[in-house]
């Protein structure tokens, strides 16, 4: 990155997410805190932390809940627990040694079992807001306020928009804010833990079989080309093909 973020979209090299955290985090000593508030996260998301984040320097990550769905609606994209169901796919299909994505459940693995790195979850209400905090209400340092949640897409590839705040006052407002959440929240990094690392005879069979065809073909998919078949097939012979 050239030089300080601060207008971050992700529609270019110099104004990703997944930059502008990593220059900060290089940026601000250690000796300040960080604290993130997101509504979703995934394996992508947690190893990004996890590999830009050196030993020592207190993290906190703030997860959004299921909120409570009105007039009976059901509110899927929201829910808690379709965000960790994915996660738990995202698991299963990334934690058979060795794999392409092993090494990234390891780190994330050794990041949770640091002393200095807790997880919460929200729990009154869903939270939708997402924000990366360095410092504390006292030596407040800069604030990321944006749309990005802590995911993989969230920090590379959605069209996202986020603005780097460096001045005291809003940026010891975000923390303000981010402590009365986190005052309110339930501890949930054990439970984090146990839902990314659970015994291996929670595994599946129909997982199993997925992740080894994964394994063995991952680099061929959607490379198929349809419009090169020397031979006319039919519709289902198609899907096969492809």
């Amino acid at each position: 990155m050239p030089g300080r973020p601060d207008l971050l979209d992700n529609l270019s090299d110099g104004t990703r997410h997944s930059d502008a955290l990593a220059f900060l985090v290089d940026d601000i000593p250690a000796r300040h805190p960080i604290a993130i508030a997101t509504g979703y996260v995934n394996l992508g998301g947690l190893h990004h932390v996890a590999t830009i984040v050196e030993p020592g320097r207190p993290t906190r990550v703030l997860l959004g809940a299921q909120p409570e769905a009105g007039l009976g609606a059901e509110l899927p994209a929201l829910s808690f627990e379709h965000q960790m169901a994915i996660l738990r796919g995202e698991r299963d299909l990334s934690r058979f040694p060795p794999s392409r994505a092993a090494e990234r459940l390891q780190a994330v693995e050794h990041w949770l079992g640091r002393p200095e790195v807790e997880v919460r979850r929200y729990l009154r209400r869903f939270l939708h807001g997402k924000a990366y905090l360095f410092g504390d209400v006292q030596d407040p340092r800069a604030a990321l306020v944006t749309s990005a949640n802590l995911t993989g897409a969230g920090m590379i590839a959605n069209l996202e928009l986020g603005l780097v705040d460096y001045n005291v006052g809003p940026s010891r407002s975000a923390l303000e804010w981010f402590e009365r959440l986190w005052e309110d929240a339930a501890p949930f990094t054990d439970e984090l833990r146990e839902l990314l690392f659970p015994a291996v005879g929670l595994v599946d069979p129909e997982t199993v079989y997925l992740r080894a065809l994964l394994e063995l073909y991952g680099d061929e998919l959607g490379t198929a080309p349809p419009g090169e078949v020397p031979v006319r097939l039919a519709s289902f012979q198609r899907d096969g093909y492809e």
